[in-house]
């Protein structure tokens, strides 16, 4: 099987996610989908086994590949396993956490809340501050010296992000001035080097997190 960051099928349905070329819950036909991925029949079934196996798709017989929706059991499982790995990995990531991280962390944490804050809310500043989002836990994560894991929960990464995107509401700004909030107070038990209160500040920020997206679904 090949490594997912590796796997050019998969990396085109996330894009086609992404643009809106696929819709969470969309059937589409094999020959729909080689025409939006590009690919030619061979390598989407390459693909589709993939992407079956991480219960992206739904291959069902003489109807057609239903794109996954990001139903409330979907959104669970997803938020369960990324704790699982965040909680151990960030342990292993606060006595090694650098001054420097930290005080780029928090100075581009507390400017993103300044520009959140602002009167416009547009889509560049939404991706700006859910890059820092992502980079943050992925930092946690890195420190546990394993690419098995580090792709697995970026791909656990992908499928929140997908599920947010479908459920989205008008209060978003609110949802992200709460995530900037909870970073801060992750990164205040980081710098006091203190690892079982880093792992509980993360863990209530992903209880609001997950309340968050299920209030939205």
């Amino acid at each position: 099987m090949p490594e997912i960051r590796d796997n050019e099928g998969y990396r085109r349905f996330r894009a086609a996610l992404q643009d809106g070329r696929l819709r969470a819950g969309m059937t589409v036909t094999q020959n729909e989908l080689c025409e939006i991925l590009g690919l030619s029949l061979s390598p989407l079934r390459e693909t589709l086994v993939l992407l079956e196996e991480f219960g992206l798709v739904d291959i069902r017989p003489r109807t057609g590949i239903r794109v996954v929706y990001p139903e409330v059991a979907f959104i669970r499982e997803n938020y369960q396993f990324r704790v699982l790995i965040e909680t151990a990995a960030i342990r292993a990531f606060v006595p090694g956490a650098s001054r420097a991280w930290l005080e780029d962390m928090r100075a581009r944490h507390l400017a993103s809340r300044v520009e959140l804050e602002g009167a416009e809310l547009s889509d560049a500043l939404q991706e700006r501050f859910l890059g820092l989002d992502r980079e943050l836990h992925h930092c946690f994560v890195e420190a546990l010296g394993n690419g098995a894991i580090l792709r697995t929960h970026a791909r656990l990464q992908d499928n929140i992000g997908m599920a947010r995107r479908v459920h989205q509401r008008t209060h978003f700004r609110a949802q992200l001035l709460s995530t900037v909030d909870e970073h801060l107070k992750i990164l205040d038990s980081i710098e006091a080097r203190d690892p079982e209160g880093a792992v509980t500040s993360l863990e209530a920020h992903f209880r609001a997190s997950t309340f968050r997206t299920f209030a939205a679904a």
